[in-house]
């Protein structure tokens, strides 16, 4: 559990990279470092509840869960060439294989894949 604070974005971006590593390709460490970063920002500012990060690489698919507290769903936002903020979910289109998210009595999961 990483509590609700800036830092935690670094710290889960670390952890999914040293796993996402350990199949040899940076491209991908770096995409899913990248995606998760997207994912613990958004739980800690919209949320704002503590976040659970899990990753794990099956065979030739890696998965990212990142689990907040509040049941509020993701949505895309409409943005400009000048915003400053909103662009994560349409990374994550772009560069995840899937993605989606899975609720709970306690708030939600949002996860990705990207197939090696």
């Amino acid at each position: 559990m990483l509590p609700c604070d800036a830092s935690s974005v670094g710290k889960a971006r670390r952890l999914v990279r040293r796993e996402v590593a350990s199949i040899g390709d940076s491209d991908l460490a770096d995409a899913a470092g990248l995606l998760t970063s997207e994912l613990v920002t958004n739980a800690i500012v919209h949320a704002r509840t503590d976040v659970e990060v899990c990753a794990f690489v099956d065979g030739d698919v890696i998965r990212v869960e990142v689990s907040d507290g509040s049941s509020r769903m993701p949505r895309r936002r409409r943005v400009t060439r000048l915003s400053g903020t909103g662009r994560g979910l349409l990374l994550m289109e772009k560069i995840a294989s899937r993605w989606g998210v899975r609720t709970s009595s306690s708030g939600k999961t949002v996860w990705f894949e990207l197939v090696c």
